[in-house]
């Protein structure tokens, strides 16, 4: 099957629809009730307008993944993060976004995590650049977007202080560009509410979304499984950091640095996210699945697919295990 992805023609990341389908399917056959709970005012316009569960929602999630999916195969392209340009990112993005049943509906850390990625886009396109204030304010902006899908992703700007440290010399009036991207926002949203006199309202939902270290335990063997299958894959990727840098240039190992700080600030979000849930782990779904994909980039071609196969079997038997162990 990853030969299919081993391309370098990006328009052929609509074959991802395939394996997204494939991934998913279970959604329709084997439906969770799901409870929302952290969404943020953005999600919630969503939920409101489409729902939750069912066709649509599922549909719409699938469509977000393809085109997260092609952005992110752009993204690790153009910036020549892996050795050969391959659509993996996006296939084992997708995969990170869907092993898991639990993550099987239209979840706000799915759409926020579209500004995930432009996020990144941006932080990387401020490389060796004078020119980049637009990108620097941008960077603020939607991770303000993000965090009003889904309150965790205020980490995003913590990110982009530290992405910024990392690709250019510290100036703070680019900090201060960031931080005013990061209020613009908050403070339009709250201009509109202000205007239809609801301002408490939308103070009160913001604040709502932050919590102390807010979620409740769960002993259950099914959250042990899920959290065991993410800390096997979050420990592959930290164990290939090395192999990441090898023969690689400075640039494209600061770019890959920066991923792997991306998993560490979202760490953070356990501390103050208001009602997480085990589909919290979704924020770690892009630098999980961009670093996996260049472990794949770098095997043997058969060693990589009997490995793929065997992951892409016990997600497809977690998802389909209510039916055949009713």
């Amino acid at each position: 099957m990853l030969t299919l992805f081993r391309t370098n023609q990006l328009f052929a990341s609509i074959l991802l629809l395939l394996y997204i389908a494939l991934l998913r399917a279970s959604a329709f056959v084997v439906p969770i009730t799901t409870e929302v709970r952290g969404a943020g005012l953005f999600s919630q316009w969503v939920y409101d307008w489409i729902g939750v569960d069912g066709t649509v929602p599922g549909i719409v999630a699938m469509v977000l993944l393809l085109l997260q999916g092609f952005y992110l195969n752009v993204l690790v392209a153009e910036h020549r993060l892996a050795s050969e340009i391959t659509l993996f990112p996006g296939l084992f993005y997708v995969y990170a976004c869907s092993f898991l049943p639990e993550f099987h509906y239209l979840s706000p850390l799915l759409l926020a995590n579209t500004f995930y990625i432009i996020v990144l886009g941006e932080i990387y396109s401020t490389y060796k650049r004078i020119d980049c204030a637009g990108s620097i304010f941008n960077i603020g902006f939607w991770s303000a977007v993000g965090a009003l899908f889904y309150p965790a992703y205020v980490f995003l700007l913590l990110f982009g202080f530290v992405s910024l440290n990392i690709l250019r010399a510290f100036r703070t009036r680019e900090r201060l560009m960031m931080v005013v991207g990061f209020i613009v926002p908050f403070f339009l949203l709250g201009t509109w509410y202000f205007w239809i006199d609801k301002l408490p309202f939308y103070l009160q939902y913001l604040q709502s979304g932050f919590q102390f270290i807010d979620f409740e335990a769960v002993h259950a063997s099914w959250v042990y499984r899920s959290l065991g299958l993410s800390i096997v894959l979050l420990l592959i990727v930290l164990f290939s950091h090395r192999t990441y840098m090898l023969k690689q240039n400075i640039e494209t190992q600061r770019k890959i640095n920066i991923i792997f700080w991306g998993l560490l600030t979202s760490a953070f979000t356990l501390l103050y996210q208001a009602d997480i849930q085990l589909d919290h782990l979704l924020i770690l779904a892009l630098p999980l699945g961009t670093l996996l994909s260049l472990n794949f980039v770098r095997m043997r071609p058969r060693l990589a697919e009997v490995i793929h196969l065997l992951m892409l079997a016990i997600a497809l038997g977690l998802q389909y295990m209510p039916v055949l162990f009713p």
